[in-house]
């Protein structure tokens, strides 16, 4: 299963998204008449994120973090994805992500991709435990929710981050989640690829003698905070430079 990097909970643009997910989730369950889960991701500068989810089934099982899902093809087709019977093996319901859905009791999905003004694209999918119950008007309103979605996302185009007060496992489950946070927001500030901004924890780990996790955090703070965007500081951020 390819995984996505997640968004810190109670961060925004976490924070925001969840809050409309959840409006969403409400009013698609009260027209269609069946349970709904949701989840929102983006993808920018060749990052994949996973900016909020609604759902014990999604959580539970992955399916949220999963980068194969179907998210990825209405991004890929630029159009709504309406997969009325997960049962049917033909078209794209048969991915890979398709057991995983059905064993969670989902039927039916509905995609929805939304343009960033400064380049990626966000999306919007939906999980029904019915299966065909999305008609046009249900397509309808989830594209304007996922419009609304975009533009707090682009509000947020940093994905800034707070240290979250986390029981222990918690905290090291997310462990990796926080470094790749910190790549995606060098990403983000430096204009790089992947390679040059894991290249460039290392070199702050090693002239630092802290931790990677550490060193991935001060470089978020330094990154959102007023009149730091795009430093890295003093010599630490001449040496990233010299190597």
């Amino acid at each position: 299963m390819a995984e996505v990097c997640a968004v810190w909970p109670g961060t925004e643009p976490a924070r925001s998204v969840l809050a409309l997910l959840d409006d969403l989730v409400r009013l698609v369950s009260r027209r269609t008449g069946s349970p709904v889960e949701g989840a929102v991701h983006a993808q920018r500068r060749g990052a994949d994120w996973l900016i909020a989810s609604a759902g014990d089934r999604l959580t539970r099982t992955g399916a949220a973090a999963d980068g194969a899902g179907p998210w990825r093809d209405a991004v890929g087709t630029g159009a709504p994805l309406v997969l009325p019977d997960l049962r049917d093996a033909a078209g794209p319901a048969a991915g890979p992500w398709r057991a995983a859905a059905l064993r969670a009791g989902f039927r039916s999905v509905l995609a929805i991709p939304a343009p960033l003004n400064r380049g990626g694209t966000a999306a919007l999918t939906l999980y029904l435990d019915e299966p065909g119950p999305c008609d046009p008007e249900v397509v309808r309103r989830a594209s304007g929710f996922a419009g609304e979605m975009a533009s707090l996302i682009e509000l947020h185009s940093t994905i800034p981050a707070r240290d979250p007060v986390l029981p222990e496992a918690e905290a090291a489950r997310l462990t990796r989640a926080s470094v790749d946070h910190a790549v995606g927001v060098l990403m983000e500030v430096r204009g790089c690829d992947e390679d040059e901004a894991r290249h460039v924890l290392d070199v702050l780990r090693a002239s630092q003698g802290r931790t990677l996790e550490a060193v991935a955090a001060s470089v978020v703070r330094r990154a959102v905070r007023p009149g730091g965007r795009g430093g890295l500081g003093g010599g630490a951020a001449k040496a990233a430079r010299r190597s």
